[in-house]
């Protein structure tokens, strides 16, 4: 839980007070039925209540919350199943990025970022240990790739989606690295290291079919990998 993280903090827009609600959702803070109230949140999140309240009615509305009888909200609980359907989105929306990012094209910015996430993972296997450097190394250079791609992509929309997903389990860099898995952990970034070098390699030769289907992949199988490692 980040209960001490969001203490006092200093954005009190709605934005950012939604944001710190998904953060307490996806670390399971609230208990099943726990009542979520507009008061309890205020003092939790140290916001003020106007943005806390449109926090609720946003997440609301993006089903991440169910309206209680009179006063309050309990946050939904995810089964496994819904799990595996948000990351099979997940997957979806991010090869529509690389295939939009595809056809119009990288802007010099975004192939230099590219260019650095791709020679930090390759950087990363070539030390071969995997430690705390290499975790947040990868952390790192993993998440410029992918940001950058969505961005590029140049539709909001796409964005907007994924932010919803947030609040789902991931089977990302702080699963996939226990130290009681160093050997698989070292293979699962070489597979991701190929992967995101060619999915480099179809957006600059602009193919977007082939953008979006290894992006897709990548995106969508980390639960597989995990089972096949």
């Amino acid at each position: 839980m980040r209960q001490n993280t969001h203490a006092g903090r200093q954005d009190n827009s709605d934005e950012a007070v939604a944001d710190a609600i998904r953060e307490l959702i996806t670390d399971n803070a609230f208990a099943e039925h726990e009542r979520i109230t507009e008061s309890d949140l205020s003092r939790r999140l140290g916001a003020s209540r106007t943005p806390v309240r449109m926090a609720l009615k946003l997440l609301h509305a993006e089903g991440l919350l169910t309206k209680l009888e009179g006063r309050g909200y309990r946050a939904r609980q995810f089964s496994d199943e819904a799990h595996l359907h948000a990351t099979e989105v997940r997957g979806v929306l991010e090869g529509l990025a690389a295939q939009r990012l595809a056809r119009t094209g990288l802007s010099s910015l975004n192939r230099e970022r590219l260019d650095k996430s791709v020679e930090a993972t390759g950087a990363i296997i070539g030390r071969g240990i995997i430690d705390n450097e290499a975790i947040e190394a990868f952390s790192v250079a993993n998440l410029i790739f992918h940001r950058t791609i969505m961005q590029g992509s140049d539709n909001p929309f796409i964005e907007d989606c994924l932010r919803r997903l947030k609040v789902m389990p991931e089977s990302g860099v702080g699963e996939v690295l226990a130290s009681d898995r160093v050997s698989w952990s070292l293979n699962r970034i070489i597979v991701s290291h190929s992967q995101h070098v060619i999915i480099k390699k179809a957006i600059e030769a602009g193919d977007g079919p082939r953008a979006f289907n290894m992006m897709r992949e990548h995106s969508s199988a980390p639960a597989e990998y995990h089972e096949l490692f």
